[in-house]
């Protein structure tokens, strides 16, 4: 589950508040992201992290 919290603010802008920061700096510098530019390059990156580190897991730590 704490790998699930941690990667799962990643999703979104509001989700983690180093994306929050990256957005404000990104307008700073005259290229601003909308939330919904986000979600369609943050959902399918964390949704891979999540496959990934579930597999990492199953295999590290579930092995008997």
């Amino acid at each position: 589950m704490m790998y699930g919290a941690t990667l799962g603010g990643n999703g979104t802008l509001v989700g983690a508040s180093a994306n929050i920061v990256a957005a404000g700096i990104s307008e700073q510098h005259g290229k601003p992201i909308s939330f919904q530019r986000f979600l369609y390059y943050g959902l399918p990156t964390m949704g891979l992290q999540l496959v990934v580190l579930a597999a990492y897991v199953s295999v590290a730590f579930l092995r008997k």
